[in-house]
């Protein structure tokens, strides 16, 4: 109780924290950039100041700065602040790079009414900017590096990395099936990673896992990552949403998709969608191709706009472990993955596992095995928040047994045109991070233990990344949404949906219209 209790403090303090800085910053703007403590910005015009968020809670704000020469430390001039944000001693300051959560560097400007010399900034510095994303900065593309293959890169991805690492504290492995992959050698294949969004992403780890093909059959990763044989794929013999047939929409992995409109009074409000498949004994899978609608982004971006100035002193409490920094994602959290359940003949219904592939960009493939006994028509009945998901691909497949791959590192890397050997190092070790910044282009190649057309791909990632604040979002900053959406999710949700909405019907164009690209 007495956790819940400090817990609870710690989040009021923040909303606080919160309230007093948008009490008093007229029309000045503030528009931040996180940091990885390692890689540390130059000093210069577009980061004249330095706020370094200590693991402690004190912060350092310099003006001035520089790693020491073997990387241990930050040093710098500037002025130091206790946890209640005392100003303290200003001259020479030091600290070891272990001791630092976050770095932030924030760009002063004058605003004048509704942000537009925000935008100006923004333009200024990273180019033209859509005017899409201009109109509706919630809707501007977004969320993890993104997967191509060479000469595809102005479709759909192929994959999409970490989604759900928001920040350093978060940062995880993904593993998605290049389930559509189309590899342009034989023995050999190249992936070009794009940053093409506002965001400073940490790619800790790219590798390659080639698992043998079974003769005629496909291999399927559950969602713990197991690999098993799929020596048969069978397509559902009807398929219902409650907007009538959706058979056409599961039958293949393709652009072709189903999706429901949100609710508009509760965004966590489920529906039902049910398929049936012939009779089928032994070990069988459900196979889920899928990936998020823009909701949950929104709600990030939502999020983000309402901690507003003290995002970056939020995310700073989250890597210092004061606060769990799973409560970040609550409200993805309640709206859930998609829960599929079987029943066969007569008998009653049984849970059979969960698809929860964060991520709106690139779908992914996976498998959720179970057992049947062939006793009738199998039926399988999904519940899924309204406007969450888009379904692309439902299956029932014939399982074999499990299937093990060869882990593969990468052969060469290219950053933006020029060979890159730090980077190679860095992602075939996984002891250090290559960032990213917006923008910016890798091509990764791997050598294949054998013929393509014989293996199943799947690309594993590592790492994190932060959002970039956006200067439109801080005419929405609101301590008290904040404060709900991590301590309440389930009615910061209820709250949200009017606003999301009515924004709703243009926001996949948004989305994929605001790629940023260099």
């Amino acid at each position: 109780m007495r956790r819940k209790v400090d817990l609870a403090r710690r989040l009021v303090a923040v909303a606080v924290c919160l309230a007093m800085a948008s009490g008093g910053c007229g029309h000045s703007v503030l528009n931040s950039v996180l940091h990885d403590p390692d890689e540390p910005p130059s000093p210069g015009k577009r980061s004249p100041m330095l706020k370094v968020h200590l693991k402690s809670g004190e912060l350092l704000l310099l003006d001035s700065w520089r790693l020491s020469d073997d990387r241990s430390r930050l040093e710098g001039t500037g002025t130091s602040f206790s946890v209640r944000r005392e100003e303290g001693a200003r001259g020479r300051q030091s600290v070891p790079i272990d001791a630092v959560a976050l770095l932030e560097t924030d760009s002063p400007e004058q605003v004048r009414p509704f942000g537009t010399s925000a935008l100006a900034v923004m333009t200024t510095v990273f180019g033209a900017l859509t005017a899409v994303c201009a109109a509706d900065p919630k809707g501007c593309f977004g969320s993890c590096p993104t997967f191509y293959f060479p000469g595809e890169d102005e479709g759909r991805p192929v994959a999409e990395g970490f989604s759900a690492s928001i920040a350093r504290a978060l940062e995880a492995r993904d593993v998605d099936a290049l389930f559509a992959g189309r590899p342009d050698g034989e023995r050999r294949l190249v992936l070009t990673m794009r940053n093409e969004a506002l965001e400073t992403q940490a790619v800790r780890r790219l590798r390659l896992w080639a698992a043998p093909r079974p003769p005629g059959g496909r291999v399927l990763a559950d969602p713990s990552g197991r690999l098993h044989a799929a020596l048969e794929l069978v397509s559902p013999a009807g398929c219902r949403a409650p907007e009538g047939d959706c058979l056409s929409a599961a039958r293949a992995f393709d652009e072709k998709e189903r999706v429901s409109g949100a609710d508009a009074s509760d965004l966590a409000t489920r529906e039902t969608v049910e398929l049936v498949f012939p009779a089928a004994s032994g070990r069988v899978g459900l196979v889920v191709g899928a990936r998020q609608t823009i909701l949950s982004t929104f709600l990030f971006y939502q999020t983000m706009a309402f901690l507003g100035r003290g995002a970056g002193a939020f995310l700073a409490t989250v890597e210092r472990g004061e606060v769990d920094p799973t409560r970040a994602m609550g409200m993805a959290r309640v709206l859930g993955g998609i829960d599929a359940e079987a029943a066969e003949g007569d008998q009653p219904f049984r849970p059979i596992g969960t698809f929860d592939e964060a991520g709106p960009i690139a779908g992914d493939v996976q498998v959720l095995p179970f057992d049947a006994s062939g006793a009738g028509a199998l039926r399988v009945r999904l519940r899924l928040a309204k406007g969450h998901w888009r379904l692309g691909y439902l299956a029932l497949a014939r399982l074999g047994g499990r299937v093990d791959a060869r882990v593969l590192s990468p052969l060469s890397v290219e950053k933006n045109g020029r060979r890159d050997d730090e980077a190679l190092s860095a992602l075939r070790a996984g002891d250090r991070h290559v960032v990213t910044l917006p923008g910016d282009v890798h091509r990764v190649a791997f050598a294949l233990p054998g013929p393509a057309r014989d293996l199943e791909l799947f690309l594993e990632s590592e790492g994190y990344y932060y959002e970039w604040m956006r200067g439109e979002w801080l005419s929405e900053e609101d301590p008290g949404m904040a404060l709900l959406a991590l301590t309440d999710p389930h009615e910061a949700l209820r709250r949200m949906a009017g606003p999301f909405h009515e924004r709703e019907p243009g926001l996949e164009r948004a989305f994929w219209s605001s790629r940023f690209r260099k």
